[in-house]
């Protein structure tokens, strides 16, 4: 029985694959109705089920490439083919014969229960074949479906690691993401979430990146694909023969992204801020503006390595799988 946690977001799709490896793509899929030739026989191919082959990740570009609704929306269409890359990436079935899986994902907590259920009618003990181009079949199994809200997940793994510890306050996870920042606050004594003190906003990197972009356009005359603008926010790239972004062009715009989410946090909390003994911020942002939002709580923030930042809730996702391979649908 292999285990897997797959946190599908908005921008990015990471997998925990079975040996504890670690794989990352864009969360985005087109349908591929043309042959490959050449350099192009190198793009992953596949097929779900015995329908149309799609291409995904950096791959799927151009008209009609599609994404899924938002985080963790696993029971969506447009989700299937991302989960079916991600199984199909994480090396699960490459042996031969039918795979039986154990699947750790999640969700905001805002619709927890309602994401929850779909994804059990969806995909519990639902059997894939999966197909490359090369006609590499692989039938996987769903056998068990773990689902936990999105942070809790990162919170336990945290405490597992010893990076947080439980005692009395409440810690703040703020996971920032492509087109949402996510706020789940947890008592630590009984690591379990606080509902009304949880909630998301819409505020992204995809905001910075706007900003960016509007900002390269300035400079250039045109506009910048979106992966060219989030490189300008870390640091000077060439575009269009001239060089962009950087430090000082990056930090105005990405300190009003952090302002917003303070302020946001701020008004919904009120005085609960002096019981947070625990800052975490994870996410893709978190590396862009992670210790800008210690102002929240000073002296709370926890340092979590760079690599676990991104991928902080599907390792989280991947531990509640591990743990619960003895027990019934949780």
């Amino acid at each position: 029985m292999d285990v897997i946690g797959i946190d599908l977001g908005y921008g990015e799709t990471k997998v925990i694959c079975p040996d504890g490896s670690r794989i990352k793509f864009p969360s985005r899929w087109k349908m591929h109705d043309n042959e490959s030739w050449g350099f192009g026989g190198m793009v992953s191919v596949l097929s779900l089920d015995g329908g149309q082959r799609f291409t995904f990740g950096d791959a799927a570009i151009g008209e009609n490439t599609r994404e899924p609704l938002g985080d963790g929306r696993l029971s969506d269409r447009d989700s299937l083919p991302l989960l079916a890359a991600a199984l199909w990436s994480s090396g699960v079935g490459k042996e031969g014969g039918s795979s039986n899986v154990v699947l750790g994902s999640g969700t905001p907590l805002g619709r927890f229960h309602l994401e929850a259920s779909g994804a059990k009618a969806t995909l519990a003990n639902r059997s894939f074949v999966i197909e490359s181009k090369d006609n590499e079949s692989r039938e996987i199994k769903i056998s068990q479906l773990v689902m936990r809200p999105q942070g809790v997940g990162a919170a336990l793994h945290l405490l597992d690691r010893g990076l947080i510890h439980q005692e009395i306050g409440y810690g703040l996870i703020i996971d920032i993401g492509s087109r949402t920042t996510d706020v789940l606050t947890v008592n630590l004594t009984d690591m379990e979430p606080v509902v009304d003190m949880s909630f998301s906003m819409q505020e992204g990197v995809g905001n910075a990146v706007a900003s960016m972009n509007r900002l390269i356009a300035r400079e250039t005359g045109y506009t910048a694909p979106s992966d060219v603008a989030l490189s300008a926010l870390v640091r000077e790239v060439a575009y269009r023969q001239r060089v962009v972004g950087g430090g000082e062009k990056a930090r105005p715009i990405l300190d009003v992204l952090a302002g917003k989410i303070v302020d946001k946090i701020r008004t919904t909390m009120r005085g609960e801020l002096d019981r947070v003994t625990a800052l975490v911020p994870v996410g893709g942002g978190s590396r862009l503006i992670g210790d800008d939002l210690e102002i929240l709580a000073p002296g709370t923030l926890v340092e979590v390595e760079e690599e676990d930042k991104q991928f902080a809730n599907a390792l989280g996702y991947y531990d509640a799988a591990k743990r619960s391979m003895n027990t019934a649908y949780s």
